[in-house]
């Protein structure tokens, strides 16, 4: 029989060899060991990948790629579930789960889309004519107006504004790059038309006091034509459901001044006239430079004023009104949050309480950042700062800012979705192809449902107008 020793609590079977027992546990812990290296090497590739379960972004569509966009009649939006895009030559509407065309409009004759409205009820605003260039995207021959129902990419109905052989400098100028250029707006179910008064020398070709009319969104029935004051001339014109709104130059020759109009949208009485600054007159005009205007928020009112040209001096800010249309602060484009950057409609938003924009900052301005700026006060309310690289473009949508950043060193992106009122990172994930590619410019960022859809301008040859990625 074998024999069974208890010694300090080990127990020898027959038949057992001392030590065996250590070395199967040595090799099993070196063997979890290798296998954990393994698993964190992995876990590292997945994620500098963009690869990672749980924190990731894939690809669930894109669109067909279409030809060169010119730089003129561009916008693309979201509504309901149709994505639109805006191009020179045609509308087009696309299914936002598949990516799919559900329709496409193109003018007839050699008819181009110089310009938008945003889109209202499901009504998109053309304006277009033909010989179109980009500097000329509202000048002569851009007297057409066209409104699309944008369920089903029909024609609702087609009119005219009247048009000089030149815009004025603020007509002309347009949004900070965006598609909308403040000659025709939709809100309030109301097709809302600037005429253009003079061109480019000043030279009246249009009553300026009666160049600023409205007609019912879906019918282009007439509704009323509105008075602006002596001495006062139209650049902007905007709508929404509680007032339509127009910045005014006020004023003669170089003592001209811009104003926010308010005008009553059931009968286009004026209700009244503010400058956007009451302690600093913002010149529309001077002996250096011209400005370029956009109202980039109708409720709450955000208008913007920059140079005609980013070489020439002159104003730089977003001035905000309160909820009565009253005068509430100034918000230059440099400040304690930066310099905001305004070259794209991606890198600016209006949501609520807070201008939300992409800024520099830094000595080199090496980098940029997310920003989040009180309209009341004019005062920096929040900043997320990424790391070193570009914020892309942003989103807000639902109380959060969704934002696409560069890493300037692996050029690889991260999405990040933030609350708007406190700028707390709600979720980052990494992508596993390339967002910002360098043959285009991102024209919008829409988050919805779990995509993320991205929308892209390419001028310099075949390009994908929509992209979609989804969480993974």
């Amino acid at each position: 029989m074998g024999t069974t020793d208890v010694q300090a609590g080990n127990v020898t079977r027959p038949g057992a060899r001392p030590g065996r027992g250590r070395r199967i546990g040595w090799v099993a812990a070196a063997v979890a060991a290798v296998l954990a290296l393994v698993g964190g090497l992995v876990s590292v590739f997945l994620m500098i990948t963009g690869n990672m379960p749980g924190d990731s972004m894939d690809s669930a569509w894109e669109t067909p790629a279409d030809s060169a966009a010119a730089e003129h009649g561009n916008g693309s939006w979201l509504v309901g579930d149709v994505l639109v895009r805006s191009r020179f030559d045609e509308v087009t509407g696309y299914g936002v789960r598949t990516g799919k065309q559900h329709w496409e409009y193109v003018l007839p004759g050699r008819s181009e889309i110089c310009s938008t409205s945003t889109p209202e009820d499901s009504v998109l605003l053309l304006v277009h004519g033909e010989n179109v260039t980009a500097a000329e995207a509202d000048g002569e021959g851009c007297a057409g107006i066209t409104a699309l129902d944008l369920k089903t990419g029909k024609e609702l109905w087609s009119g005219s504004r009247k048009a000089s052989a030149k815009a004025t400098a603020g007509v002309a100028a347009g949004t900070i790059g965006g598609p909308v250029n403040g000659t025709v707006a939709a809100g309030g179910g109301l097709a809302v038309v600037l005429d253009t008064w003079t061109d480019g020398l000043g030279e009246v070709v249009a009553d300026g006091r009666k160049a600023i009319r409205a007609v019912d969104l879906r019918t282009g029935e007439r509704r009323w034509t509105a008075t602006v004051p002596k001495d006062c001339r139209p650049f902007d014109v905007g709508a929404a459901k509680r007032r339509v709104v127009a910045v005014l130059s006020c004023g003669k020759e170089n003592r001209s001044e811009l104003t926010a109009a308010v005008f009553d949208p059931a009968t286009g009485s004026l209700l009244h006239n503010e400058p956007l600054d009451a302690r600093r007159p913002v010149a529309s005009f001077s002996s250096s430079s011209a400005v370029r205007t956009a109202l980039l928020s109708i409720d709450p009112l955000v208008v913007s004023v920059r140079p005609a040209y980013d070489t020439e001096p002159g104003t730089d800010a977003f001035f905000s009104f309160g909820a009565d249309g009253r005068r509430q602060s100034r918000i230059e484009i440099s400040g304690e949050h930066g310099k905001i950057v305004a070259d794209k409609p991606s890198k600016v938003a209006i949501d609520g309480e807070h201008l939300y924009a992409v800024a520099d900052f830094g000595k080199s301005s090496t980098s940029s950042r997310v920003v989040a700026i009180d309209l009341t006060t004019g005062r920096l309310a929040w900043e997320a700062d990424s790391g070193r690289g570009d914020t892309v473009a942003l989103a807000v949508h639902d109380g959060k800012v969704t934002v696409l950043h560069q890493d300037r060193g692996s050029f690889t992106e991260t999405l990040y979705v933030l609350d708007g009122a406190t700028g707390e990172e709600l979720d980052d994930r990494n992508f596993s192809v390339d967002i910002d590619r360098d043959d285009g410019w991102l024209a919008g960022l829409f988050d919805r449902d779990g995509l993320l859809i991205v929308s892209r301008y390419d001028t310099d040859g075949p390009g994908r107008p929509f992209a979609a990625y989804e969480r993974w």
